[in-house]
């Protein structure tokens, strides 16, 4: 008995220290020769961690450390490829042909590979019947009933991008515990056209986004997911201002940034008012010109409703209160010079100094990136 108590804590120590892999075997038929490669995916790059020359029987086997689900590829010599998603302690078992490979190819052992499967098999039928689609729009050019014909074709394009977008979305909320989720929020039907290609979609990121964040906190997908979450919101902001702006419509996007003496000032506080809408940087020889200009229109306009909302990208606070005491700017000055009021520039979708708009007290844009007599007529045009 006590034989046994000696030995049982030494293979409970024995266990402990295996850390978890990933076996993965199969045969890939006519190989003979090639070289059948195991890489992993990193998000910005493919690490290759195995190989093997293939024989006439074209067995394989792989073993890989690894303590959290990953992507693999199975990549043969000839360009050919097959996509895993493995998790720790998965013994997968592949099986394809080297001329076929990831269109015909058998997979067990591993539900996230199956997963992966049945994604990249819908898009690859999506992929097949446009590509036929558009085969008979080239061939049918010169047919006397073209208009009608690629009218149809056109028709069926898009119940086809439609359709696969509405996999992909369903796939997302029934698989979001998984990493492939993360597969179908970014697969592409062609180099600029994404399955997920409305602005709405970004509904579906949050969901992979706060998914992943839950059960893989530090996984490299999760960060890179919420990075790019973050991007996707800030240019659906931008296109939904630039859209604001082109239609005229209201409820311009507020900024609520500190003034010189640190109190923060809504610019939707001067709702009913005429806005000018500054941006401008202390250094910047431009806009010290333009402050002149708008020196001349605030006093001549500032008993009549018009108020100047100057927005600073400086990063030196010392510089920017100089130059605001230099050029005696007695309006609404503000700045975030932790970042350069980085967030402002991102809502308003500023790509050069000096930018302004003009908001007219219905809250409407009335006017953009105006300067001299042009700046001064549009704000007399709204002063009532």
């Amino acid at each position: 008995m006590k034989k046994l108590l000696f030995v049982l804590p030494l293979l409970l120590l024995f266990a402990c220290n295996q850390e978890p892999t990933v076996k993965i075997k199969g045969r890939i038929q006519k190989g003979d020769g090639i070289t059948l490669y195991l890489d992993k995916l990193h998000t910005a790059s493919a690490e290759t961690i195995d190989s093997v020359k293939l024989d006439k029987d074209g067995d394989f086997r792989f073993k890989t450390k690894s303590t959290e689900p990953g992507f693999y590829l199975l990549r043969l010599s000839n360009g050919k490829l097959i996509t895993l998603l493995a998790n720790p302690d998965e013994k997968i078992e592949v099986n394809s042909i080297s001329t076929h490979m990831s269109r015909a190819y058998t997979v067990s052992g591993s539900t996230g590979s199956a997963l992966v499967k049945d994604l990249n098999d819908k898009l690859k039928e999506t992929k097949d019947s446009i590509a036929v689609i558009r085969k008979q729009l080239e061939e049918k050019k010169s047919d006397i009933n073209y208009s009608s014909i690629s009218q149809n074709l056109i028709a069926k394009y898009v119940e086809l991008i439609q359709d696969q977008r509405e996999f992909s979305t369903n796939f997302i909320m029934k698989n979001a515990t998984s990493l492939s989720s993360y597969l179908a929020l970014y697969q592409k039907i062609d180099k600029n056209t994404y399955a997920l290609n409305e602005n709405s979609d970004i509904k579906f990121a949050k969901v992979v986004a706060s998914s992943m964040r839950a059960l893989y906190p530090e996984h490299e997908y999760t960060k890179a997911v919420l990075a790019n979450l973050k991007e996707m919101e800030q240019n659906l902001t931008n296109f939904k201002l630039q859209k604001l702006i082109k239609e005229q419509g209201s409820n311009y996007p507020n900024l609520n940034l500190k003034n010189t003496e640190g109190k923060e000032v809504n610019l939707n506080s001067f709702n009913g008012k005429v806005i000018i809408l500054s941006f401008w940087a202390s250094q910047n020889p431009a806009s010290r010109k333009l402050n002149r200009t708008l020196k001349k229109i605030y006093a001549k306009y500032k008993n009549k409703g018009l108020v100047i909302y100057h927005v600073s990208v400086d990063t030196n606070e010392k510089l920017w209160k100089q130059a605001i005491k230099q050029d005696d700017l007695n309006w609404t000055n503000v700045c975030e010079p932790t970042n350069g009021s980085s967030i402002a520039l991102s809502t308003y979708n500023v790509k050069q100094i000096p930018a302004n708009y003009i908001i007219s007290k219905e809250g409407k844009f009335v006017g953009k990136n105006l300067y001299g007599l042009a700046l001064e007529e549009k704000v007399a045009d709204y002063i009532k």
